[in-house]
């Protein structure tokens, strides 16, 4: 296990010897909650509220939303929460700007070219802002056939698009995803004034990416060619956060938000409560979240256990139980419906010449994290559970697949990799304290020249999407239409379970693209070509 805590109280790094420097990071994993904290929670909680009172029945509606809310004032209203925020106003500044910049690249705005899974981005934001929820796709043998997986990154632009009109919905999902990104950069452990090493460890979440490029050139003799993506090089596939954002921000904030957030407290004693807290709702936004983060919060119960704490600390409220309770049954049950029907496809039909799997598989390993890791190995000072448990999951996440675009790799990849990404930090940070600059170990240098390889994925995504033609939103089509008349079995479910009738609204049909078109809604984006 990792370092014990301190005495000195929360909030502070514990005593260290005096033959090193204090880690960043060390006392980054046990601050104590604060208003980085509180505007992340409610930013997960937002779409929460949302789904409670616009799917459930009034009368239960007020009874979750009041649930949902008393467990959060409980939690927000701790006596040791500062209230303060850590970083000076231009450091504010500039991560909230980088954040937008980030943004504007991606689908949601449609400013510039947006990814070929934005069209059905478009559709479920379109189909949440056009129906009254639950929305329904249609009824078969007297069950509705609705809307039920990954929609809580959408509800906050359309329950505003429901208020103001469609030609809102666009830029609010653009200010929600912004936002959302900019949350992630501020509560990771980057200086809190802004400085010289600011704006370069800024670069890092943004281009943190696995050696796609070379990846190719090892196992097709060439070289990339541009506008392809660079990320699909083998059967297998681990995004950048770039990527991540670009082409499913939906699963990604969630994902970087639950990592951040945990490794921020996983060393303070608000972390049970605040797992309590935040596990439950993540399900809204994308079940891979909570998947994803449950091997290291199992590591951190672990880490409790071992420095002779007990349940009775976890200090939860009866309410803060229910509340959980309540949102994981309703939510679980709702994001389970026909979940049977979703395929597992093989990855040899996501990506081409599955032949030699090892070699791909060990190939894959090394440019994608083991190298860079190996080399942070070497000189990692902390965390060394959090580190090997990350390595472990990325080394085996490719030998199982499921979901028609090997999901499991793809979402539950991203908290291991944040992990690996925020320890980077924290040593590049670590080596800027010294006193030379030609005081780095040859491991330092050998990590700058595998950083740039590994920009080569997201900087490919960025330049794409300012060099091809602007892809405006497409809400004509319903995400039925959309799939050929087709119902997609990872966002659809047949609502044949009695207890959410019960406690559901009655569905509401989707407007087809006949009575979209008569509304005057944009058309489907132009084909891809250079400006």
């Amino acid at each position: 296990m990792d370092d014990k805590i301190g005495r000195r109280g929360p909030g502070h790094p514990p005593d260290q010897p005096r033959s090193r420097l204090p880690s960043i990071d060390e006392a980054h994993s046990r601050l104590t909650p604060d208003s980085l904290t509180a505007t992340a929670l409610l930013y997960i909680a937002l779409p929460n509220l949302i789904f409670l009172g616009g799917w459930l029945r009034p009368e239960l509606a007020v009874i979750a939303i009041g649930l949902l809310l008393a467990s959060l004032w409980q939690f927000l209203r701790r006596r040791d929460m500062a209230w303060a925020l850590p970083q000076s106003a231009g450091a504010l500044l500039l991560i909230v700007l980088v954040a937008f910049a980030w943004t504007s690249l991606g689908g949601a705005g449609h400013f510039f070219r947006a990814n070929l899974d934005w069209l059905v981005r478009d559709t479920v934001l379109g189909d949440l802002t056009l129906t009254d929820w639950p929305p329904s796709y249609g009824m078969v043998d007297g069950n509705h056939h609705i809307l039920r997986s990954a929609i809580g990154f959408f509800l906050p632009a359309a329950l505003l698009g429901k208020l103001a009109g469609m030609g809102v919905v666009d830029i609010a999902l653009y200010f929600w995803t912004a936002l959302g990104a900019a949350l992630f950069l501020l509560l990771l452990p980057l200086p809190q004034r802004a400085g010289s090493l600011l704006g370069p460890l800024l670069l890092v979440p943004v281009f943190f990416s696995g050696m796609d490029y070379l990846g190719i050139v090892l196992v097709t003799g060439t070289t990339p060619v541009f506008p392809l993506r660079l990320e699909w090089w083998v059967p297998f596939s681990y995004s950048s956060l770039t990527g991540q954002m670009y082409w499913a921000p939906n699963h990604a904030l969630p994902l970087w938000l639950v990592t951040a957030l945990f490794y921020r407290h996983w060393g303070h004693r608000c972390l049970p409560a605040l797992v309590t807290l935040l596990l439950p709702m993540l399900v809204i936004w994308t079940p891979f979240a909570v998947v994803g983060i449950l091997p290291f919060v199992g590591l951190a119960i672990l880490r409790w256990f071992a420095e002779g704490r007990t349940v009775k600390e976890w200090n939860l409220s009866v309410v803060q139980i229910l509340a959980a309770v309540l949102l994981t049954y309703l939510t679980v049950r709702l994001m389970t419906l026909g979940i049977a029907a979703i395929p597992g496809a093989p990855t040899a039909n996501v990506a081409p010449n599955a032949d030699r799997f090892v070699l791909k598989y060990l190939t894959f390993v090394l440019m994608e994290f083991a190298i860079l890791a190996l080399l942070m190995a070497r000189q990692l000072r902390h965390s060394h559970g959090l580190f090997w448990l990350s390595f472990a999951i990325l080394a085996a996440l490719p030998l199982y697949q499921y979901g028609p675009s090997n999901d499991t790799a793809l979402r539950l990849s991203t908290p291991a990799l944040v992990i690996l990404m925020i320890l980077l930090i924290d040593q590049i940070r670590y080596w800027a304290t010294l006193k030379s600059w030609r005081a780095p170990p040859p491991t330092a240098w050998a990590i700058a020249v595998v950083l740039p390889i590994g920009a080569c994925t997201p900087f490919n995504e960025m330049w794409r999407a300012a060099t091809f033609s602007r892809t405006p939103p497409n809400y004509k089509n319903s995400l039925v239409d959309q799939h050929k008349g087709q119902e997609p079995p990872h966002y659809v479910g047949r609502l044949d379970r009695a207890d959410l009738i019960a406690v559901l609204r009655t569905p509401t049909l989707v407007p087809n693209a006949a009575e979209r078109s008569r509304q005057g809604l944009p058309v489907a984006p132009p084909p891809l070509k250079p400006r």
